[in-house]
């Protein structure tokens, strides 16, 4: 993610509420794409993977991006991006019997 909005803030495009909303939506997609390669088999293993993310992401924004923008944690699309990254990987959790595994 560090790298989409670097290159959005290259390009001088990161700054409008419609831009911030399609990079919490990228990071929601990435963390749909990670999580169907894990493939979780259960919710609460889905909602840990999506909680190891969002933990992930934010020690990186604390470390790395609070040099740049010292108030990231003040920015509603960055929440929404945690909620999207911990929410996706349910959308991979197939139902026992979609998934053809007994009960």
């Amino acid at each position: 993610m560090f790298a989409i909005v670097s290159i959005f803030v290259g390009f001088k495009i990161y700054g409008s509420t419609g831009v911030h909303i399609i990079t919490a939506i990228i990071a929601g997609i990435i963390s749909y794409v990670f999580a169907g390669k894990v493939k979780p088999s259960k919710v609460k293993l889905a909602l840990s993977y999506g909680f190891a993310w969002v933990v992930t992401g934010v020690v990186l924004d604390a470390l790395i991006t609070m040099r740049f923008n010292p108030a990231i944690f003040t920015s509603r699309s960055l929440w929404l991006g945690y909620v999207l990254i911990l929410l996706a990987p349910l959308l991979q959790v197939k139902k026992r019997e979609e998934a053809g595994t007994p009960k």
